[in-house]
């Protein structure tokens, strides 16, 4: 071959790399978002409650937690892609069971193996974006990744309520499993041949384990700050996501698609969010951008509070209004939330990583059915919750990060990023 029809060929490779990468990063707003116009129906289905309905979030988010925190010192000390392909494996598998739930029950159980599966996907993805660029490159990948995985946000509920039109919530689920295979065929032919954590990268670690890594990670404030914060920021979110089917169905009385156009709308700022974020890390550092977004975010759900408690008449629109600045603040931090938490730490990626996952899928699983215990005939618990969690990030964040100062990177961690090929 030809230097340049080389040149070509390893561009399309990397440009088929990126796109399956993207794709990968989809599969958790898929998962998350696409049934969430059919809650109601499902409800009615099963015979079940709001509550419970909700709980097939948390039994996610739970099996999300722990198949992260197994699946990010597994990438790290065997490589990245022959855990994600079995992981995928079980991703689809549980999908199909989802389809054929009898019961609540069944499809709670369902939902946490789903989760397991999806946890690779998630922690994974970050990870080879961590094992091939750094520093500010690193934020502004993450941020072009989030237009990827923020276009399915828009487009999850829209699609599922369109599907809705012509299926019922199980055919929801044979979706998904589509999707999975989809994403299997592409760890098989992409990624197995894009091994970015190979060998010789792995030798750098002298014989490092899990608990090594779990003991470091946890002895740095700064990192514990990130986890515990970013996971009650991540909670706040996802307060809002699981309520959001009945309050802007049942309460304001949208339709399934009006539903997923207003949710969409959600998706599309945090896409610019995120693009914000891009921007500003060639002006600030990740730490102040975090800083930044959670202040926007605290000052929205506080905004969110006072719509819903002092104008009651503003309706669907007073609520929705707010909201929109809240996901656009939510977009800006993640992007860079990630990028400061992953630099130093370039041998324990995967680890890092799997501790940021699984932490937003602990403090998730817990506020998702809050709001639903509480009532949902009403905003007013849903608000109060999210700006709870959403000030006590912020307050976790501003302490750490005026106590201390986080290093370029740690001790014995150089930054062997090997090129995608």
């Amino acid at each position: 071959m030809t230097p340049t029809g080389r040149m070509r060929a390893d561009g399309r490779r990397r440009l088929m790399f990126i796109v399956s990468l993207g794709m990968l990063q989809a599969i958790w707003p898929l998962t998350m978002d696409l049934y969430l116009p059919s809650f109601p129906q499902l409800q009615d289905e099963l015979g079940t409650t709001p509550a419970l309905v909700q709980f097939t979030l948390t039994g996610a988010f739970i099996g999300m937690a722990i198949g992260q925190l197994a699946a990010g010192p597994i990438s790290d000390a065997v490589g990245r892609t022959r855990p994600l392909a079995v992981a995928l494996l079980i991703y689809t598998v549980a999908t199909v069971s989802c389809a054929l739930a009898p019961s609540i029950e069944w499809l709670v159980v369902s939902r946490f193996a789903q989760g397991l599966g999806a946890a690779a996907c998630a922690v994974i993805g970050i990870a080879l974006v961590r094992d091939t660029v750094s520093g500010p490159a690193m934020l502004r990948f993450i941020a072009n990744l989030s237009v990827i995985s923020g276009f399915f946000v828009v487009l999850s509920p829209a699609l599922g309520a369109q599907l809705l039109t012509v299926t019922d919530w199980r055919g929801l689920f044979w979706v998904l499993t589509g999707y999975g295979c989809v994403l299997v065929v592409l760890a098989f032919t992409v990624f197995l041949r894009s091994e970015t954590n190979p060998p010789s990268r792995r030798a750098l670690r002298e014989g490092a384990t899990a608990r090594d890594d779990y003991r470091v990670l946890l002895g740095s404030p700064v990192f514990r700050a990130v986890v515990v914060g970013g996971g009650l920021m991540f909670a706040g979110m996802m307060t809002y996501m699981a309520s959001s089917a009945f309050l802007f169905q049942d309460v304001y009385g949208l339709t399934p698609t009006e539903y997923a156009i207003a949710f969409g709308g959600h998706g599309a700022l945090m896409i610019v969010g995120a693009q914000v974020s891009a921007r500003l890390s060639r002006r600030f550092e990740p730490r102040r951008i975090v800083l930044i977004g959670m202040s926007a975010l605290v000052v929205s759900a506080t905004a969110l509070l006072v719509s819903v408690l002092a104008l009651p008449g503003a309706g669907f629109f007073g609520f929705l209004v707010p909201l929109l600045f809240f996901t656009t603040a939510f977009g800006l931090v993640g992007p860079a939330l990630q990028a400061f938490a992953l630099e130093p730490h370039a041998l324990r990626a995967g680890t890092a990583a799997s501790m940021l996952g699984a932490s937003n899928m602990i403090f998730a699983a817990v506020s998702s059915p809050i709001a639903g215990l509480f009532g949902v005939a009403t905003p007013t618990a849903t608000v109060v919750i999210m700006l709870v969690l959403e000030g006590a990030a912020l307050a976790t964040f501003v302490f750490a990060f005026r106590r201390r100062r986080v290093p370029v990177s740690l001790p014995n961690e150089g930054d062997p990023a090997p090129k995608v090929r």
